[in-house]
């Protein structure tokens, strides 16, 4: 996992490494979160990071959705976001929430695209990023 963030690090607008050590980040990843990947050759692809435990108001929370540039466009982020939220559904969570850099319009049309909307913060603690709910119902897995 720490080869893959490496790699896909700069990809974002903003890099993981420019908020915190990966190893660091891996660690945590691997000790406190759920992970969902698509792998192909013993290779990560894409993959989908977030946590299910320690919650606010019953919402998850997704804190990384990356995807290697030659994977582009295979619908791997949609599935494994889809997952991700199969699984905060299925331990009784209520929503999924994200937040993306305004800049990554395309990581918003996924999000979107899987049924998530714009939530505007009214303190506005993350003033350059768009902040994105997917609400948990019965019919969500319909989107």
């Amino acid at each position: 996992m720490l080869s893959f963030l490496k790699e896909i690090d700069e990809s974002f607008p903003v890099p993981l490494l420019h908020k915190q050590d990966l190893e660091n980040l891996t660690e945590k990843f691997v000790e406190k979160a759920k992970i969902c990947a698509e792998i192909e050759n013993n290779e990560i692809c894409s993959m989908v990071v977030g946590y299910t435990n320690n919650v606010v108001n019953d919402m998850a929370h997704i804190s990384v959705v990356a995807t290697r540039q030659e994977y582009l466009g295979r619908g791997m982020a949609v599935r494994l976001v889809r997952e991700f939220s199969e699984i905060a559904f299925s331990e009784g969570l209520t929503a999924v929430h994200l937040y993306s850099d305004s800049r990554n319009e395309a990581a918003i049309r996924i999000y979107e695209k899987v049924g998530f909307e714009r939530y505007v913060v009214s303190s506005k603690p993350r003033p350059k990023d768009v902040h994105l709910i997917l609400r948990l119902n019965n019919s969500w897995e319909e989107q």
